[in-house]
């Protein structure tokens, strides 16, 4: 167990990474309206970004959770802490809506793919008995804390300030983490890069994406003909992951 002086840094550390992804969520449901007016864009376009963010942080977990076999835990949780920050800086400078869904929704969503598993790993990982038990409920308490003041948050800055300060501070957040990072215990790789399942990412990926996706479509009536064609495209990748897998650990 780390040592207990020392030990609650890397708790704090993790425990700022889940704030920051759970309030990127909901923040940005307050400003549409102000987005839309500052990107030039409509709300379809508003909406379906904020959609993207879920999209891509869903359909990445899996690869993003097996990438700590090959690079550990705590340099995958920092890769996704520097790609985080870095579509938070795209996103905060945003001047048009194709420039916020590459920083926000993808490059800030395929961060948040990377540190969601790695948190919870180093989490389990660093603390025993007790001691693990308090942090994992620390950082669920968390992220239900996060998505609660979320709204509040966007609406105070967007009301006052710019819905840009709410990307602007989450680097801040993210220099924060990278100055604590020295207190997380580092963890080895277990498996070379040879053997991570490059296509098995593709179809998990790609099967998430396109599933929940249908789902989504089946709130606008003009998009109902491609639901269910996505979704049982996605049902199919994902049986294939599923059987391939299953094959891998057979073998």
């Amino acid at each position: 167990m780390i040592d207990s002086k020392t030990g609650w840094l890397t708790l704090l550390v993790v425990t700022l990474s889940v704030f920051i992804i759970v309030i990127d969520k909901t923040f940005l449901n307050v400003a549409i309206s102000t987005l839309i007016i500052d990107l030039n864009t409509n709300i379809s376009t508003i909406q379906s970004i904020i959609a993207i963010y879920s999209l891509v942080m869903a359909s990445l977990m899996i690869p993003g959770g097996k990438l700590q076999d090959v690079l550990g835990r705590r340099k995958t949780f920092l890769t996704g802490a520097f790609i985080y920050g870095t579509g938070a800086l795209v996103a905060a400078t945003s001047i048009n809506s194709s420039m916020l869904l590459l920083g926000w929704s993808i490059l800030e969503g395929a961060g948040a793919a990377l540190m969601m598993p790695a948190s919870t790993s180093i989490i389990s990982g660093s603390y025993t008995g007790e001691r693990r038990a308090f942090a994992l409920g620390i950082i669920s308490s968390m992220a239900s804390g996060a998505g609660t003041i979320g709204p509040i948050i966007g609406g105070f800055l967007t009301t006052y300030y710019s819905w840009r300060y709410a990307f602007a501070l989450e680097p801040v957040v993210i220099l924060v983490i990278f100055l604590l990072s020295g207190r997380i215990s580092r963890f080895p790789s277990t498996i070379k890069w040879s053997d991570f399942d490059i296509i098995g990412a593709l179809y998990s990926a790609s099967g998430i994406f396109l599933l929940v996706e249908g789902i989504l479509l089946l709130n606008n009536p003009q998009t109902w003909n491609w639901s269910p064609i996505l979704f049982i495209i996605g049902v199919i990748l994902l049986s294939i992951f599923y059987f391939n897998q299953k094959k891998r650990i057979r073998d």
